[in-house]
């Protein structure tokens, strides 16, 4: 009697297992479809959409700007071309830019999701290069990758 009551309790043991088990994988595939563009957790700086909920504004002042883009061919983002130029921001996959009059500068990434990707950049309007404001763009960049769990991929 004994050796049956030591299997029964075997038998249920490894049923709660598996049972946990599957409620884990359930629980990560619904997480991993569950994410898309709406659903994304801007820095806590901003507020306000426009643009189908792709360009925020911040709540204190006009500058600077969260802008989450689609990425087509013609995009002429993380290219040094004759508009902007780039450079590491010291963070993987995490760009700073400034266009060559520099009054656009800010810090820009790209991502992927649903099969699509996006740059989600932070842009200031300045006359000049200001380190405080790149360090900014990038803590920004920084949270929101935090709050979403993304990591940028390379460009």
């Amino acid at each position: 009697m004994i050796i049956h009551t030591t299997n029964f309790f075997k038998v249920v043991n490894m049923i709660k297992k598996i049972f946990l088990l599957l409620i884990i994988l359930l629980f990560s595939v619904s997480v991993a479809f569950a994410t898309n563009m709406n659903d994304l957790e801007i820095p806590h700086d901003f507020s306000g959409k426009k643009a189908d909920g792709k360009y925020f504004i911040p709540k204190a002042y006009d500058n600077p700007r969260f802008i989450i883009e689609e990425v087509n061919d013609n995009s002429p983002n993380f290219k040094n071309s004759s508009l902007y130029g780039f450079w590491p921001s010291g963070e993987e996959n995490i760009y700073f830019f400034s266009n060559h009059q520099v009054s656009d500068m800010g810090g820009i990434e790209l991502i992927e999701m649903d099969g699509k990707k996006y740059t989600v950049s932070v842009l200031y309007a300045s006359t000049l290069i200001d380190e405080d404001y790149l360090q900014d763009s990038l803590k920004y960049l920084k949270e929101f990758n935090q709050k979403n769990n993304i990591t940028p991929i390379k460009p």
